[in-house]
Formats: structure tokens, C-alpha cells, sequence
């Protein structure tokens, strides 16, 4: 396989990145004097990224709103912000299960109801999970399939389109959680491959359409390669060799979108140097998808290893509770 025309292509792009790149990370003292009593609507935010990012905003003086199908869990995020020094009254908690799209408008009338204001939204919610299409029948089932749009890609709309009005009355940030793989493909997370690219499509447009009407509210997206989170880890196929370059912190990833409330890029591509690869791999790489069969084949098996890919989908399913799943309530 020839590497060199990627390679290449990957080094001009760190170069420019580098040199084009913003300025150098906010101060905790800067964080915390754009941050404070400023009202953070967080929507998946019982575990992962947004439970981190609940910590990190509470530090700096947020108020905050947390949002998450499990009231339990919400609870315990809640108590920690308050062991760590938060005030009971700046931190409330919605459970709410974001299949039910028309509900999306809730969080919103809620958080104003309790705060009389919104700055800053961060629609971090998915169903997450793993297993290749044609070998998993309830991937193909319709109901199934519209369910992960409703939670992955309608209910963000609905969100933005309930906030933006609210958000205009303080020049507020909207940050939407995707992925890379909202642009590059795999064949063990087709669906939610075909959600994050939608969202991409959505959220971009909905970016120029802000600029034109020349309303105060900015949007950042989220083109995140793997967190590995506690529930991340669950879903990924065991003995998988991930390179490096390719995880990236909780607690940094957290902290950069907290940062991009302030500086509001339109993209925030974490870690960068996994964007970098992967998009030159994708783009120019003539055998990328034999890779990607390779990347996910497990040690030992014959062939491309699609059996057992299959059989690690279905053990997946049974055992982890992280998205929704068959009958999942």
C-alpha cells in the first residue's frame, strides 16, 4: 500500500493547522470570568463527556442544567457537583428520554422557568452502539432505525430551533456533540455513522443560515474521534489495538468544549492529529476500506474476520445498557 501521497498530505495539513491554529488555551481565570452565573442547558449529561463537562462548568461558577434518560444517574452528578463546593439552588437535573422528540421543547421551558435565561447549549445526547448492519437483524428493523434518528439527529433540531430564540437575547453558543465519524465510515457503526453524518449536514447549514440573518447566536460542532469513556470502552470490539494518536482525555476533550462557549470556532476537530489522519486516509487512500475491515478483524480469525465481528456485535448488545437497544426503554 502506497503511503506516501497521504503522509504527505497529512504533513502539509499539521503544518497549516498549526500555523493557522488559534490562539493558545484560555486561563482558569479567563474560564471563570466568562463562565460564571451563566446558565449551561447539558443534554446527556449523567455520564462521559457530559458529566465531565457538568464538573468543569460548575468550577468555574455555571449554573447548570442536566439532562439524561436516567433520573438515578443524574442524581449522582448532581451530588458530586454539590460535594465539590456548587450551590444546591445553581444545579438542577430533567430525566428525559429524547426518543420522544416533542419533548425536546421541555428542557428548554424548564431551564428558563428556573433561571429566567439561557446562555450556552450543549446537545451532547446519543445512542451509541456497535455491530455491522447486514449481521445484526435489529439494526434493520424500521422502528429501530427511525428511533436512533429521533434520539441522534431530530431531537438536536428540535433543541436548536427551541433555544436559538432564547439564546439571541444574550449572544448565546450552541455546541452539538458529532463525531469523525460523521464523515468517515465504518462498517461496524453504520447507523450511527448515517446519524452524526445527517447531524454534519444539518448543523453546518444551520451555521450559514445564522451568519446570514445576522442572528448573535453561534454554533460549534464537535467532530470528536474516540473518548474513551467508561461506557465507550463496553462497546468497542475487545483486543482492538487503537494507536495513540487516536484516543483522546475526557477531561481535555471537556475543557475544550467549554472553551468553545468562549472562542466559538465552527469546528472543534478533538484530537486533532486523529482528524488529520483519518480525513487524509478517507480522502485519498484508494484501499481505505480494506483497512477498515482489517482494523476491526480479530486476532486469529480467517478471511476478514466478518463471523466474529458479528458474534462480539451480538455479545455487545446483551450485556452493556449504553444507547438504546432492542425493546430498550
Amino acid at each position: 500500500m502506497n503511503y506516501k501521497v497521504p503522509l504527505i498530505l497529512v504533513a502539509i495539513s499539521a503544518s497549516l493547522y498549526y500555523f493557522f491554529s488559534p490562539a493558545s488555551p484560555l486561563s482558569d481565570e479567563q474560564l471563570t470570568e466568562h463562565l460564571t452565573d451563566k446558565v449551561v442547558l447539558i443534554c446527556g449529561a449523567s455520564s462521559g463527556i457530559g458529566e465531565e463537562l457538568a464538573y468543569q462548568l460548575a468550577a468555574h461558577g455555571a449554573k447548570l442544567v442536566l439532562v439524561a434518560r436516567h433520573q438515578v444517574k443524574l442524581d449522582k452528578v448532581r451530588t458530586e457537583i454539590i460535594k465539590r463546593g456548587a450551590s444546591e439552588e445553581d444545579v438542577i437535573t430533567i430525566s428525559l428520554d429524547f426518543s420522544d422528540v416533542s419533548r425536546s421543547k421541555e428542557v428548554v421551558d424548564q431551564t428558563l422557568e428556573k433561571f429566567g435565561a439561557l446562555d450556552y447549549l450543549v446537545s451532547n445526547h446519543a445512542a451509541i452502539f456497535t455491530g455491522p448492519f447486514l449481521g445484526l437483524p435489529h439494526l434493520q428493523d424500521p422502528g429501530y432505525i427511525e428511533k436512533i434518528f429521533r434520539v441522534n439527529l431530530f431531537s438536536h433540531i428540535q433543541l436548536a430551533v427551541h433555544a436559538i430564540p432564547h439564546l439571541e437575547k444574550n449572544n448565546g453558543h450552541m455546541y452539538f456533540t458529532s463525531s469523525l465519524a460523521g464523515e468517515i465510515p465504518a462498517y461496524i457503526s453504520s447507523l450511527y455513522c448515517s446519524t452524526k453524518h445527517a447531524m454534519n449536514g444539518f448543523f453546518y447549514s444551520l451555521q450559514q443560515e445564522l451568519l446570514a440573518r445576522e442572528s448573535s447566536v453561534s454554533l460549534t460542532i464537535g467532530s470528536l474521534g474516540l473518548i474513551l469513556t467508561k461506557e465507550r470502552s463496553e462497546l468497542l470490539p475487545h483486543g482492538h489495538p487503537y494507536p495513540v494518536w487516536s484516543k483522546g482525555s475526557l477531561e481535555e476533550c471537556s475543557r475544550g468544549i467549554m472553551e468553545a462557549y468562549i472562542t466559538r470556532p465552527q469546528t472543534m476537530t478533538y484530537p486533532r492529529i486523529a482528524g488529520m489522519i483519518y480525513r487524509a486516509n478517507w480522502y485519498f487512500d484508494p484501499h481505505f476500506h480494506e483497512g477498515i475491515i482489517q482494523r476491526f478483524k480479530p486476532k486469529g480469525t480467517k478471511g476478514r474476520g466478518y463471523k466474529e465481528v458479528v458474534e462480539k456485535g451480538t455479545s455487545i448488545d446483551q450485556r452493556t445498557k449504553m444507547g438504546y437497544q432492542p425493546g430498550d426503554k
